[in-house]
């Protein structure tokens, strides 16, 4: 009986009884669960799972392993929750799609869907993939031959919505929590994630400033303001919460992208959180603002630099510089 004979029959003992996920896992031990031999002498084998017939290795999973991945995201890597969220969606997307089986077949299938997308939408897919399959499973392979899309940042016209169009989008807003978010997007010139992140206490009422503590490993925040009209909003969907909860804006995923679909379609452009902080970074910029006051609102300025601004006069010079501007959506 050879080596690999007398291992396998070891592996049989007392297997009898196991379920066919169960057994599968055993009977290929690898670093995953479910990795999955195209070829066995387990051919024959009660209970043994499919397989390939072309020698191609691929990984059967399962709903527990997408939580494990979540919990590897947040401590391994230690990802903010957004991305954190958005990731495993597309990792259960993919999951889904290809029946629960990781193999470079799947994988190849999954991306070929995307060629035809905008490039940060095919990189968004790649990115979250390569977590994964690469840091998660540890089968780089699987996904190392794809590259991320060529973007041409510096080279791309961002098409810009008109104060009309915002106002257009504002007003297709439902109800108070996401007309104040959509007015608070566009007049703090936020990303997404600091916005979400908000808690009620990083707001300065008297000053109307924005004092966000959201850093990343590529990411700091800024300090920066907001209008008069979001104010109004802002303490009007305030005063409707009966709830304890430190967050500024309590919203799910999906609540959140709805804001952004109804005003898309109202204003007949496409409105996001980034395009708005582009148009936002732009009003500055035509109205006079030098660029290091849009880098300080925006979190683009060294920390050396924001701290010179985290003091009474500080706040108070910055704020002038905001409403030099004197930005409005509602009115004109």
């Amino acid at each position: 009986m050879s080596h690999l004979d007398k291992h396998l029959d070891s592996k049989l003992i007392g297997l009898q009884d196991l379920g066919d996920a169960h057994l599968a896992r055993v009977l290929y031990p690898v670093d995953r669960a479910g990795f999955e031999p195209a070829t066995s002498t387990l051919q024959g084998c009660r209970n043994a799972p499919n397989r390939q017939e072309d020698g191609e290795k691929r990984l059967i999973l399962e709903e527990r392993d997408l939580k494990e991945f979540k919990e590897f995201l947040e401590l391994n890597m230690r990802l903010s929750p957004s991305t954190v969220y958005e990731t495993v969606r597309i990792a259960r997307r993919f999951l889904r799609r290809s029946n629960w089986v990781v193999s470079a077949e799947t994988v190849k299938e999954y991306l070929r869907e995307y060629l035809n997308r905008a490039p940060w939408t095919y990189n968004s897919q790649i990115v979250a993939l390569r977590r994964f399959i690469k840091e998660y499973l540890k089968r780089p392979e699987l996904i190392t031959p794809y590259r991320r899309a060529p973007t041409n940042d510096v080279g791309i016209q961002v098409k810009l919505p008109t104060i009309a169009q915002i106002r257009a989008g504002f007003e297709a807003q439902r109800c108070d929590r996401d007309r104040a978010l959509y007015l608070f997007t566009a007049t703090t010139g936020l990303r997404r994630g600091e916005i979400l992140h908000l808690t009620k206490d990083a707001i300065d009422w008297e000053n109307r400033c924005v004092k966000p503590n959201h850093h990343t490993r590529t990411k700091r925040s800024g300090i920066t303001f907001f209008n008069e009209e979001t104010e109004i909003w802002l303490r009007r969907y305030l005063s409707k919460r009966r709830d304890d909860d430190p967050r500024l804006f309590i919203i799910s995923d999906r609540q959140f992208r709805k804001i952004w679909q109804r005003a898309s379609e109202a204003a007949g452009i496409k409105i996001t959180p980034q395009i708005l902080r582009i148009w936002f970074s732009e009003e500055m910029g035509e109205r006079g603002i030098p660029d290091r006051y849009v880098d300080i609102f925006q979190g683009r300025a060294p920390k050396s630099i924001l701290a010179k601004y985290y003091t009474t006069r500080g706040i108070k010079g910055l704020k002038r510089k905001y409403e030099k501007v004197k930005l409005r959506i509602l009115e004109c």
